[in-house]
């Protein structure tokens, strides 16, 4: 039993190469003012909401010194203007202090409250703008970059990034000024970057609304929640005592908090695509080197709400604990062209670290693909292929080039694994066990449904199982996170016609059931054989959306022979003449019947929208059918007819 990250640790070598080649060149959003002009201005727009009266300076970031006569104050525009004898020419942070007279417009409570004198907020910017923004997002970025002790410009545009992908991936930038907002009623978001930062904003305050002070106190808890990289309630071991959010839910309660106060102030168009509410996350990628030198145990954490108190375990696995990888070294040597110009990079070097499995790079090669996906990287002709393999050493090549930012950095690496701490097979199972082809390279969304205590999963708790072609298990304990897998068992064994996973560290065990289409369920037990609980396919949680339109409806439509679909009472869809699908082929089931238009019930077959999949279109009001559609988008298959009565059953027409 293996459980390590080997995508994660490709990505951020990959990620860390990437900034070592662009240098300084990746400051393409700032504005850098004329470095002979007598004078320069900054203008500072803080923003919780619209904050008055609230001193401001600027601080270099290398020694910690304020800039002699840098200070502002915010007034009762919320603005501070800053004179400046020149630009800033190195990394600075940008302070906005409490105290005095200065107060916040908190939009969860409605009203401006006072900003205590012993709160600071901060942005930090690799290099000069004009126009800074201080918000929740610099905040919490500003908080990691300097606990980590980062000073260098590509280490500070890194965390800035990764915390706007995370929380605002609609956003181009969080040090950019938002849209200030000063009133509960009768203000509109404007339509462009200000206003989409401006209710991103007022979307975090609401999961703070139990709070006296709603806007600061998610200040407060998502900085030290981040420390970690992860929204998960917890800096490093310790849980919050008295968390404003909940963390499992966190990315619904935001995602529905964007939605309602977009609508309330004006944005009512596409506000799916607008704020790209399909990209937000609870984790920050590709930031481990530079977090590795944090000592999460002696930090300075008064400023949690309601402190710490220790973890409670139950974590999955996700650490490279145990033999994964130990005494194992990974070399990395190669070049890395930019417009041109190749450059041999630095070897480097990194002890206790997973090796691949030579039988199953496809698998790992799509692993990292779709984390550049994630980190809005373009990556192109990605390659991921054996040079050699042995006991002793395992050699793989990899190619690849990624654009961002206009800028295209093509690499061409060697990747030597020293194997001198692989695993003892001592175990029992058969190692020749292969895979049905209904499971190989298939993933699969599951829920997970509790029969009694005693397993590391929550009732309702959604896991992703992926198998590979070479019999591996990996399972994603939070999906919804982006943030790859957290363990992955290899070896398998058959009892009777199930297919076995042990995960000894943890004590469990997998029983996989399938049936001759597609994956029936998954059975937990404990080592002593009691069963805990089962996952089954998270679209099978909505089965009662179909089965509720059970009947048989007469449709017309180009490339339709029958001219009648039937939707069982178990969830069968009988689409047309060699076209029918039972409810144990069905991987999920999207409920897409809330939209304001297009509402539709979505029925995949396969593990993505490239495979198959129906959709049900409803009428306004979902209570009749109007349209089917049967489509494989990989294969061009695509037929959609439309609903024009029902011979039994349904609603159709």
């Amino acid at each position: 039993m293996k459980i390590y990250k080997l995508r994660n640790w490709l990505v951020i070598l990959s990620v860390f190469i990437l900034a070592s080649c662009l240098g300084d060149d990746d400051d393409n959003n700032t504005t850098t003012p004329d470095q002979t002009a007598q004078t320069t201005e900054i203008k500072v727009s803080p923003a919780l909401g619209l904050t008055k009266n609230a001193a401001v300076r600027l601080v270099l970031l290398a020694n910690n010194t304020p800039i002699e006569g840098a200070t502002g104050n915010t007034g009762e525009t919320g603005v501070a203007t800053i004179t400046l004898n020149s630009a800033i020419a190195e990394p600075f942070i940008v302070e906005v202090l409490g105290g005095g007279d200065a107060e916040y417009f908190d939009e969860a409570k409605g009203t401006f409250l006072s900003l205590p004198a012993d709160t600071t907020l901060r942005a930090v910017l690799s290099a000069f703008k004009s126009e800074v923004g201080v918000t929740t997002l610099t905040e919490i970025a500003a908080t990691a970059i300097l606990n980590t002790g980062a000073t260098s410009a590509e280490a500070i545009n890194l965390v800035n990034e990764q915390v706007r992908i995370a929380l605002a991936p609609a956003l181009t930038d969080i040090t950019a000024p938002p849209q200030l907002i000063d009133a509960a009623s009768g203000v509109t978001a404007s339509n462009d970057q200000a206003g989409i930062y401006a209710v991103s904003l007022a979307a975090l305050a609401q999961l703070g609304s139990s709070s006296s002070s709603p806007a600061l106190a998610i200040v407060d808890a998502l900085r030290a929640d981040f420390l970690d990289l992860t929204i998960d309630g917890k800096v490093g071991d310790k849980a919050f005592e008295s968390p404003l959010y909940n963390a499992s839910t966190f990315i619904s309660e935001y995602t529905s908090a964007i939605q309602a106060y977009a609508q309330q102030v004006g944005l009512t168009t596409d506000l799916n695509t607008t704020f790209s509410l399909d990209n937000i996350k609870k984790t920050l990628e590709g930031l481990n080197d530079i977090f590795a030198s944090l000592d999460l145990g002696s930090l300075n954490l008064d400023f949690v709400p309601g402190g710490l108190s220790s973890g409670s375990g139950g974590d999955s696995g996700g650490d490279n604990s145990g033999n994964d990888g130990e005494g194992n070294t990974l070399t990395i040597t190669g070049t890395s062209t930019v417009a041109g110009v190749a450059t041999e990079i630095p070897t480097i070097t990194i002890n206790n670290v997973p090796a691949p499995d030579p039988n199953d790079l496809e698998t790992i090669k799509k692993q990292i693909e779709d984390s550049f996906v994630q980190q809005n990287l373009t990556v192109n002709d990605l390659v991921f292929e054996l040079v050699s393999s042995s006991d002793t050493k395992i050699v793989v090549s990899v190619r690849y080039s990624v654009t961002t930012n206009g800028v295209t950095v093509s690499s061409d690496l060697t990747y030597t694994w020293t194997l001198t701490g692989k695993d003892n097979d001592d175990d029992d199972m058969d190692d020749d066990v292969m895979l049905p082809d209904v499971l190989k390279g298939k993933s699969f969304m599951m829920v997970f449904n509790l029969t009694q205590s005693g397993s590391s999963y929550a009732d309702g708790q959604k896991v992703k199982f992926t198998f590979s072609s070479s019999s591996m298990m990996f399972i994603d304990t939070d999906p919804e996170a982006n943030n790859g897998d957290d363990m992955s068992l290899d070896d398998v064994m058959m009892e009777g016609t199930e297919y076995v996973y042990k995960d000894e560290q943890n004590g469990f065990v997998y029983r996989v059931s399938v049936t001759p289409t597609g994956l029936n369920e998954i059975n937990l037990f404990t080592m002593e054989k009691v069963l805990l609980g089962s996952f089954v396919a998270e679209g099978m949680t909505n089965l009662a959306l179909v089965t509720a339109r059970a009947g048989e409806y007469r449709v017309t439509g180009a490339g339709h022979s029958r001219g009648t679909v039937i939707i069982g009472s178990d969830g069968t869809i009988d689409f047309d003449t060699g076209t029918s699908f039972a409810p144990s082929d069905i991987v999920a089931i999207f409920d897409r019947t809330n939209l304001e238009q297009e509402k539709r019930i979505q029925i995949n077959y396969g593990a993505d929208d490239n495979g198959p999949l129906i959709k049900l279109f409803l009428s306004a009001d979902a209570s009749a059918i109007t349209s089917i559609q049967y489509r494989i988008s990989s294969e061009d298959v695509d037929v959609l007819v439309t609903v024009e009565g029902t011979v039994t059953g349904g609603g159709g027409g």
